[in-house]
This record gives structure tokens, sequence and C-alpha cells, in this order.
């Protein structure tokens, strides 16, 4: 069944990951470790989608609207820009924009024009917001984010190794 989660690899059976860079390296000339590299990831990245959404799904939270509340509580004033919320969770602008028109129906985010620029809008999370993302916040801590099994050390080095590689591939985004 598609939603179930993957089991993990049994050794004798060896890694998923280790197979197709295998079977790559035969039938390609380049990019092999690329390819595992990005193959890796996508698989790490399945697990915590599957994580993260079994928890928020009790909250009726997406994770584009879970991204977009916790940045706006992270937030000076707990407000930002359409636009920016965009740029963060890497999503395009419309994408943004239905999302946050779902929470001001639920009452989680006031929408409103920029003070000195009608063209800008702004997402200001309200006191339900706050309520429903700290839930939220508790819940995937609680679960670790689906990383649980994964020693802090490993996880040290995954950031910082991961942070190499997201400014080499020109992801120099700010948190301001």
């Amino acid at each position: 069944m598609a939603s179930e989660l993957p089991t993990p690899a049994d050794d004798d059976r060896g890694d998923v990951v280790d197979w197709m860079r295998t079977e790559w390296a035969g039938s390609q000339d380049s990019a092999e470790l690329e390819f595992a590299t990005t193959m890796a990831l996508l698989r790490t990245h399945q697990w915590v989608v599957r994580a993260m959404d079994q928890e928020l799904r009790s909250l009726r939270l997406s994770r584009n609207a879970y991204l977009i509340l916790t940045s706006l509580q992270l937030s000076e004033g707990r407000t930002r820009t359409l636009g920016k919320l965009s740029k963060y969770l890497m999503v395009h602008p419309t994408t943004v924009s239905m999302a946050v028109d779902q929470l001001v129906k639920a009452g989680l985010v006031e929408r409103r024009a920029h003070a000195t620029d009608r063209r800008t809008v702004l997402a200001t999370l309200t006191p339900a917001g706050v309520d429903v993302v700290e839930d939220a916040n508790t819940r995937l801590a609680g679960v670790r984010f689906g990383l649980a099994s994964v020693d802090t050390e490993t996880l040290e080095s995954l950031v910082e190794q991961l942070q190499l590689v997201r400014r080499a591939v020109g992801d120099v985004e700010t948190g301001h």
C-alpha cells in the first residue's frame, strides 16, 4: 500500500541506494555520485515527510500550512510578506497565497496590505494560529520530526554538511 512506511533494509539485501548507484554506474557515463546523493536525499525526505504528515493530519494542516505558521511564529511581530514566505519555503507565490487563504478561513492567520506599500500583502499569525502551531511543534518534536532513531552527532553533522551543499548550489537565503 502506498501510504505505508517502507521497512528498513535488511543487511543481507543491501541498501537500495547502493544498488541504484551500482546500476547507474553500469549504464551511465557520469554523475554516479551525484545520482546516489540525490536518491539518498529524496528517500530520506520521504521518510521525514511521512512522519510529519502523520502528525499534521490530525490537526488538519498541510506541510505548507505548517511551514507558513512556523515561519510566522519565528518572525518579528509574527508577520511576514507573502513574497518572503514564498522565497523561504521555496514554493510558488500562488501556492503561498492559496495556503494563506485557507489559514485565514480557519482563523489562524490574518491577511492585510502593507502600511506603506499597498502592493505588498502581509500574513500575521493570530492567537488561534499560535495555539495550533505550538501544538503541531509539540507533536512533531515528540516524534523528533521522524528522525528519532538518528543520534545527535549524526544530525549535527548532517546539518553542517547539508549547509555546505546548500551554499554550493546557491541556497544563500538568510533568516531575516
